[in-house]
């Protein structure tokens, strides 16, 4: 996918050059354009592998898994934060005896709109980005996955006490870790 942008670009800077004075705004607006979707492909594509790790972090990318304290699915979902966001039909009890009942698809789809809902709560936090706490850069990526291991709560108070509030969940993973594990992609 990569090679085949690079190639794309490449063509359009070969035209470019080759006729410097002919139709020259023509030629730097589609070169213009293909860059963008080279970007948008590619926040598009580690946006997917953002998740994908997040899913293999959480559960080894198993959409049937369930933990020793309740959360069920690839990303883990608690009985509440579905509930949150509509899926009340949906619970531990029914997704033992059918899985079927919130199958990978619907999972990605709650995820979306998890990471959605968290974005939401933290759009007066982006200033943060870029910043280094406890030898950490915040990124958007690390947001993300902070967010879904221990909710916007308590990523809020993680940035607002500069680290010194780094909430673990029961299973001992810190606000910090996904801020640290999650930090290198690259999204817009």
């Amino acid at each position: 996918m990569k090679r085949a942008l690079i190639v794309v670009i490449s063509l359009f800077v070969f035209q470019i050059c080759a006729a410097p004075v002919l139709n020259f705004e023509t030629r730097m607006s589609k070169f213009r354009l293909a860059v963008e979707y080279a970007n948008k492909k590619h926040h598009e594509n580690e946006f997917h592998r953002l998740i994908q790790d997040l899913g293999w972090s959480e559960s080894l990318n198993n959409w049937l898994c369930v933990n020793c304290i309740g959360c069920f699915g690839e990303w883990q979902f608690s009985e509440s934060t579905l509930k949150f966001l509509g899926y009340r039909k949906i619970t531990l009890k029914k997704f033992r005896k059918d899985p079927d009942i919130f199958p990978r698809e619907l999972q990605l789809e709650a995820l979306k709109g998890l990471i959605k809902v968290n974005m939401s709560y933290l759009r007066n936090y982006q200033h943060f980005i870029g910043d280094t706490i406890n030898n950490v850069v915040i990124t958007k990526s690390g947001m993300i996955a902070a967010s879904h291991l221990g909710g916007a709560g308590s990523l809020m108070r993680f940035l607002n006490s500069e680290g010194k509030i780094n909430r673990k969940d029961v299973l001992g993973t810190s606000i910090g870790d996904y801020l640290r594990k999650f930090s290198s992609y690259e999204l817009d």
